[in-house]
């Protein structure tokens, strides 16, 4: 959102889904589910866009924006709301776009099969959102 944008006669309220953001260095260091989950100062969220205008495009121009806030205070804090001192924006071209999210389907996938208990419907599912097969329209065999 553009602060400049909005009429200074009304209040605006910006609400979004973060995640905790850590580097490789922190998240090397921050090894239990608690020391994930407390003293966090940075979160993360992604925007997608194409350099058309649109939100969503195809593979070749889909677009990603991660926005990294640091706020005053650590959460959990006594507060709900911490106000934020610091943003960063990193704008992910289509090729990065495809890799982190191959990143994130690994991810997932390896979670599944590491677990206790294999559910083998949940591989599936998931292997099946995993695979998809981008066919061009224009392509002729030669």
């Amino acid at each position: 959102v553009n602060a400049k944008n909005l009429d200074q006669k009304f209040a605006y309220i910006q609400v979004t889904f973060v995640s905790p953001y850590f580097d490789e260095k922190e998240l090397s260091e921050r090894k239990t589910y608690f020391e994930r989950n407390h003293n966090i100062t940075r979160f993360v969220f992604e925007t997608p866009y194409t350099l058309s205008g649109k939100k969503q495009g195809g593979v070749e121009e889909q677009c990603k924006r991660r926005t990294i806030l640091t706020t005053m205070h650590s959460f959990p804090y006594v507060k709900k709301r911490i106000a934020v001192m610091y943003e960063h924006q990193v704008e992910l071209k289509p090729i990065d776009v495809a890799i982190d999210e191959m990143n994130d389907r690994t991810t997932e996938l390896r979670k599944l099969c590491m677990s206790n208990g294999l559910d083998m419907i949940q591989l599936q599912l998931k292997l099946q959102g995993c695979v998809s097969v981008q066919v061009r329209a224009d392509w002729n065999g030669d």
